[in-house]
């Protein structure tokens, strides 16, 4: 059988630059192995996509405890596209079928890749989808199976459907749809979390919550685009790592990006370790190393802004952060997390500061916030789980 081969290329330039060669045995087997191999040109100008792929002459594969290259896993659309397609078909797609299926324009980052030889599937497939939901956002709705698929996503449980687009004011931006959830408004909680870091000073996207068919809808501006449109490069920690699996990583692994290849790393660490004090004082333990990103800059990787955060009604001694403060606590302790202090940059005394500051001030301002943003009252109740202050 012959391979598929994919040559990437970097879009972030003013000419598309080689990256290199990606290939593939069997893209309709999940286990299937894949293969990468610098360009020249990048090996003496780029910079390592992933940890799993130095910037080395040599041919690299896959295994069985590695299903796919680190740098992929920003390439891979999400479980989003994943349920549209399963709805469509009738079937599943494997990872790779997908990163096939998958439109250039839409991907995150700077990295993209020639056409397949293959017919790619998109043509029947997620591309009129989106399509059709492009169309929807602008006003252009001449759509026959939208409900559907709207009633079988909202079934579904998982993460929520995102849409990619270019607004009538030219902007590229992202929307994230609700999803049903028997205790609160997924998308407000997320409008409210927002808000409050940026009023704290943490850098944010540019976030507006609207409505769309009757449901609330998070459109935030993409920061991997500038204003006309171009890709500027960035990368998830997840990819970077090449955390094949998340749940056993911690802060300390993020921060050595910036510590080994950052462009402002005693800017970016100290904005990085609040961001895990504040992901503690909102009770956001879905704090996952693919929602932790940089933006590459000639000089090195910088700290990209929160896009997402997700507050959960859980009790603060029964929590788990899906990254660890350290390798022996992924609970959340402000003890810890000033004792790390110094890997980030920060002196003890100045991070207990920092801790006191934020906790209490996301404790004394996330209700006048919530309702700011008319967060259900009894929402509200629930919710104090989330926000309530961290002592130790």
């Amino acid at each position: 059988m012959a391979q598929t081969v994919l040559k990437l290329y970097f879009k972030s330039s003013i000419y598309p630059l080689p990256i290199g060669q990606l290939s593939f045995d069997e893209p309709e087997r999940e286990d299937a192995p894949a293969y990468f191999v610098y360009d020249p040109f990048w090996l003496a100008n780029g910079f390592p996509l992933s940890r799993d792929v130095p910037l080395i002459p040599k041919v690299f594969k896959t295994g069985l405890n590695q299903p796919v290259f680190g740098f992929m896993y920003d390439l891979i659309p999400g479980l989003g596209a994943k349920k549209a397609a399963r709805f469509i078909h009738q079937k599943d797609f494997t990872n790779i079928q997908l990163l096939l299926q998958s439109q250039e324009t839409l991907r995150i980052g700077a990295v993209g890749f020639t056409e397949p030889s293959a017919e790619p599937l998109t043509s029947r497939t997620i591309g009129p989808v989106a399509l059709d939901l492009e169309r929807l956002i602008l006003g252009h709705s001449n759509i026959h199976d939208i409900d559907s698929l709207y009633k079988a996503l909202d079934a579904l449980p998982g993460e929520r459907f995102k849409l990619s687009y270019r607004t009538n004011k030219n902007l590229n931006v992202i929307s994230k749809f609700n999803s049903p959830d028997p205790q609160r408004n997924l998308t407000i909680w997320e409008a409210v979390a927002l808000s409050l870091a940026k009023r704290m000073g943490l850098k944010t996207v540019s976030a507006e919550l609207t409505s769309m068919r009757g449901m609330e809808t998070l459109v935030s501006l993409r920061f991997d685009r500038d204003q006309n449109g171009k890709p500027i490069h960035c990368a998830s920690a997840r990819a970077l790592l090449a955390a094949h699996d998340m749940s056993e990583h911690t802060y300390l692994e993020v921060a050595d990006i910036l510590n080994c290849d950052g462009a402002k790393p005693k800017e970016d660490l100290f904005e990085l370790w609040q961001r895990m004090i504040f992901n503690m004082a909102i009770g956001n333990v879905n704090d996952t190393l693919d929602n932790i990103s940089f933006i590459r800059q000639d000089d090195g990787w910088r700290l990209a802004p929160i896009y997402s955060l997700k507050p959960e009604p859980i009790l603060i001694n029964r929590r788990h952060h899906a990254t660890a403060v350290s390798e022996d606590c992924d609970r959340p302790s402000l003890d810890k997390a000033v004792e790390v202090a110094p890997y980030f940059g920060l002196s003890r005394k100045k991070a207990q500061a920092a801790a006191a500051e934020i906790t209490a001030y996301c404790a004394d301002n996330w209700v006048k916030i919530a309702q700011q943003f008319q967060a259900d009252p009894l929402e509200m109740d629930l919710m104090r789980k989330a926000f309530e202050r961290i002592t130790d």
